[in-house]
Order: structure tokens, then C-alpha cells, then sequence
């Protein structure tokens, strides 16, 4: 007998936290050494019966060449002795990050990621930030606590409105997602995005998302990639230690389009590149 709920609904919430814990069906099954009473096809029937928006992938993690990207720039050592460094679970070949920046330096994004400011309903100046512990620190023997916001791969392919809800499953309301319970009204089909930020190789879409008072207490908020969430004032933000790259750029373009509704100006999304781009676009990188 496997050390799993054997009575349903208990087994079928299960499933669906095993699949954000782990990013897809495929690794859950291999963690389990593929002794899950189910197949393939039930699992991803049971994920469409609970709503869950799919994993956009690639299978590394967004943050995870940018924290090798960003370290490099600041150690001595070669790009090969950083990498050999690395604990093993560290997905993200060599050749890919030297991919990556390469692709930096010509100014060329090939994939879309999504962020989200999100404020509680009575403070639009506070934005929900957490530490980050889906990957190890690239400073070696650090804890798990850059500090991020909500962040993650998207698909081209997908609506606005499902790459905005798949970041809100994914870290912000993960356990609503097991009880069937995830407020996807929170996301109108017309959400714009205020601003574009390119983080290596990724051109993020930035959107800000006010919650409603039921589900602004930090109780509410849950995941298996970020933890210790916290309210941070926009202006504070610049002065966090640990910010992950891409939170301060993203900070200074929100109290701008803060400003500028303010004054009831029409407001265009803003285009801006992370710090770690214009650093990585001065120097040579080669193979």
C-alpha cells in the first residue's frame, strides 16, 4: 500500500498538490515509482476536473539560470568552476546559459513569462512579496530565501487571462486549488499587462491584480514554491535584502503607473530591461 489517501475526495486532492509539489504528471509517477493506482490519462482528467492550468514549461525554472547569470557577473571564478560548484539539482545545462546570454547580448527574448503585483483590497501600495524556496541559492551552502513575487513561464499560445490564473495556482493560492475552491473570477479576460521587463531571455508581462477582502489576510496564500508571504510598501522594496532579479525594476515601473493613474493619464504598458541584461550585455561571453 502506497503512503497516499486511499478514500476519494482525499486521494483525488492529493493527486493535485503531488502535481504542483513536483511540475508535471510524469515526475509525480516517477517519484512514486510509478506504483500510483491510476493512469496517465485518469491523472489528467482529475487536474481538468479540478481546474488546474497546466505547467508552461520549459521544465527548468524561470529563476534558476537567472541566479546563475546574475552570480557570474559578480564571481571571480570561470562560468565552468561556478557550474561544476552547483548541487545536482540544478537542472539548466551549461550550453543553455551560455545560450541565454548570448541571446542577452543581442537583445533577442524567445520566451513570455508573467508577474503579478498583487495588492490586498485597501492598499494598492502594498505588493505581496515571499521568500523563494524552489531552488537552492546560487551561493553555495545558502538557504532557500530570495525574496520574489509571484513570477513564472507562460504560453504564447494561451490567453492572457490562463497565464495569469496558472501563476496564481502555482504560488499564491495552491491549497484553493485542492479544495476547489480558487476564485478564477479574479481575473477578468481584459486584464492588461502595465508593464514588460525582460529577465534574460524572457520578455515577463507585468499585471496588477487587487484582491478582495476575503482573501487579502496572508492565511489565504499558499505554494510549494514561495512561503513567508508578506505585504512589502512599494517604496520599501528598493531596500529589501535578497530581492530575486527583475523585483526592484519591477517596483519602480509599478509607482510609476501609480502616478500616472493618478492623473488620469492613458496608460501604455512600459517597456524596461532588468538590471542583470544591461549588465550581461556589456561583457563577452563565450564558449
Amino acid at each position: 500500500m502506497g503512503t497516499y489517501p486511499h478514500s476519494e475526495p482525499e486521494f483525488s486532492q492529493w493527486l493535485v498538490g503531488e502535481y504542483f509539489k513536483h511540475g508535471t504528471v510524469e515526475e509525480v509517477l516517477r517519484v512514486h515509482r510509478y506504483a500510483l493506482p491510476l493512469s496517465l490519462a485518469t491523472y489528467h482528467r482529475i487536474l481538468n476536473q479540478f481546474g488546474v492550468v497546466k505547467t508552461a514549461g520549459p521544465n527548468n525554472l524561470l529563476n534558476e539560470a537567472v541566479d546563475f547569470l546574475s552570480h557570474m557577473l559578480h564571481d571571480s571564478a570561470s562560468v565552468e568552476e561556478i557550474y561544476k560548484k552547483l548541487p545536482l539539482r540544478f537542472q539548466t545545462s551549461l550550453s543553455t546559459i551560455y545560450r541565454i546570454a548570448e541571446y542577452v547580448k543581442e537583445g533577442i527574448t524567445r520566451r513570455v513569462g508573467v508577474g503579478l503585483v498583487v495588492t490586498p483590497y485597501n492598499d494598492d501600495r502594498q505588493i505581496l512579496l515571499a521568500e523563494d524556496v524552489s531552488i537552492p541559492r546560487i551561493e553555495l551552502g545558502k538557504p532557500y530565501d530570495s525574496i520574489s513575487m509571484p513570477m513564472g513561464y507562460a504560453k504564447k499560445r494561451d490567453s492572457r487571462k490562463t497565464n495569469v490564473l496558472r501563476i496564481l495556482q502555482q504560488e499564491v493560492f495552491t491549497n484553493l486549488v485542492t479544495k476547489q475552491s480558487f476564485p478564477k473570477e479574479l481575473v477578468s479576460e481584459k486584464l492588461e499587462p502595465f508593464m514588460y521587463l525582460d529577465i534574460a531571455d524572457v520578455r515577463v508581462a507585468i499585471f496588477h491584480l487587487q484582491l478582495p477582502k476575503k482573501l487579502s489576510s496572508l492565511g489565504n496564500f499558499n505554494s510549494y514554491k514561495l512561503k513567508n508571504y508578506q505585504f512589502v510598501s512599494v517604496d520599501e522594496i528598493p531596500q529589501t535584502k535578497n530581492l530575486r532579479v527583475g523585483i526592484k525594476e519591477v517596483a519602480v515601473g509599478y509607482k510609476k503607473y501609480l502616478d500616472l493613474l493618478s492623473r488620469n493619464l492613458v496608460v501604455n504598458p512600459m517597456q524596461a530591461q532588468s538590471l542583470l541584461n544591461r549588465e550581461l550585455a556589456t561583457i563577452e561571453v563565450s564558449l
